[in-house]
């Protein structure tokens, strides 16, 4: 009977104490689900500081999440950013020295100690002041403080992290940035090249009034050209897009190109709203190197005599590839069009002697005008019938071929003087010349 007792009691002891080890700092179970903070890049802070907690499981966005602080749940405001293994705060008034702990779907994670300081110490990161509390995406402002260190670290504003090349200088009691693209107005950070947070400033962001209205594509798979069609157009291929871009919505209008081009327009028929044609792929590239000046982007066009060169790297606007355009035309789609032809494209059974205005036809799938018929629309490639006849599959981000022995560049989609046949998603040709139904759009990278 006393070994049963004892083994009863042995037992008991043996399932408390697992009990206590799957409990995190503050008792309450952890388990694969629960949030768990890994490490707080600071263990003290000052008032207005932002705080970086790195773990998991604290969910994708916050919803009804929340950080607490020595046991009080922090204000909405205190809340910078939240990720699923990042979260900053902001540091508020009247913090006390405690635990920290995130609660996410309802579970609260492990407790680490912060101790709230009074004042900032001297070698404390610190923003000061800046000159100039609003701006536009991509136009430069300066944050001036301390403490900033000489090596490069970061700057997010509104959670928004900017791009390294944004910043164009670094140091100690200055930094010089670049407002991002997609930079919202609220609060800017610095973050020291060891993830330290100073206070935040409040900036506003104003509106950029961009020329183009444009449609993010996402990076995919999709199959390219046909095996069903003209053999120009052959062989169906795979192609890999891995990163995103930004396309126009709507074909390049006269009024926009008046705009960039100091008022010049070669269309032979005139109208703010139609597309502009009898434009040459040369006067394009200016374009858009003029149009990336306007709106204070990088320039991908290098132009030198006839000889052009492409950065695609850069953030500036440019014409897109011949992939890039089909991947944008099939909008997810497999078929010839990616809708009924006599809804989306202006071709010549429309009897139509002129470009029509943009957009009055239906859109395809991802909200993008015209990009069947209508004019057709200059692409960056050199035009070549067997390029995409080889492998490996899929290319990768093709740019087509590097030179040709022909100065032609390849057209797209079709027009309002060609069959509808000229207007599916895999016609193709190329040219070296203007035409009074030749246009194009234009692309621009995104994050």
């Amino acid at each position: 009977m006393k070994i049963k007792v004892i083994s009863f009691i042995t037992a008991l002891l043996l399932a408390v104490l697992l009990l206590l080890t799957s409990c995190g700092d503050n008792g309450n179970p952890i388990d694969n689900n629960s949030p768990n903070i890994e490490i707080l890049k600071t263990n003290s802070a000052f008032v207005g500081q932002a705080i970086i907690i790195k773990g998991k499981n604290f969910g994708t966005t916050r919803e009804n999440g929340y950080v607490s602080l020595g046991g009080a749940k922090l204000n909405d405001s205190s809340h910078y950013s939240w990720s699923d293994s990042r979260i900053v705060i902001i540091i508020p008034v009247a913090a006390t020295t405690g635990g920290i702990t995130v609660n996410a779907a309802g579970k609260s994670s492990n407790s680490v100690s912060l101790t709230i300081k009074e004042n900032p110490e001297p070698s404390d990161a610190f923003i000061d002041y800046l000159p100039q509390d609003i701006a536009q995406p991509r136009q430069s402002i300066t944050i001036n403080g301390k403490n900033f260190g000489n090596i490069r670290g970061a700057v997010e504003f509104n959670g928004l992290k900017a791009e390294d090349s944004y910043i164009t200088f670094w140091g100690s009691s200055k930094v010089t940035v670049k407002v991002p693209d997609e930079a919202t107005t609220g609060k800017i950070v610095v973050f020291t090249y060891d993830s330290t947070g100073t206070n935040t400033a409040e900036f506003k962001v104003q509106n950029p009034n961009p020329l183009v209205n444009m449609i993010k594509i996402n990076a995919g798979d999709f199959t390219m050209g046909s095996d069903d069609e003209d053999e120009w157009y052959r062989p169906a291929h795979a192609v890999r897009i891995t990163k995103a871009y930004y396309i126009g919505k709507y074909e390049v209008t006269q009024k926009q190109y008046e705009k960039v081009m100091n008022f010049s327009n070669p269309s032979r028929i005139k109208g703010d709203s139609m597309p502009v044609d009898r434009v040459g792929w040369m006067d394009a590239i200016e374009f858009c190197n003029e149009l990336s000046k306007m709106e204070n982007y990088d320039n991908c066009y290098t132009i030198n005599g006839s000889d052009v060169t492409c950065n695609f790297e850069a953030n500036g606007y440019r014409l897109p590839t011949e992939a890039e355009w089909e991947y944008a035309c099939r909008a997810g789609t497999t078929g010839k069009y990616p809708g009924q032809v006599f809804e989306i494209a202006w071709t010549n059974s429309d009897q139509k002697s002129n470009p029509q205005i943009v957009g009055t036809k239906q859109p395809n799938a991802w909200g993008i005008y015209d990009m069947n018929g209508n004019v057709w629309e200059w692409c960056w490639d050199f035009y070549s019938v067997d390029f995409y006849g080889s492998g490996p599959y899929p290319h990768v981000d093709p740019s087509g071929p590097a030179t040709s022995d022909v100065t032609d560049r390849v057209i797209r989609g079709g027009s309002y003087l060609d069959g509808p046949e000229f207007a599916t998603s895999a016609a193709r040709g190329g040219t070296f010349q203007s035409n009074f139904n030749l246009g194009f759009r234009v692309v621009r990278k995104a994050k």
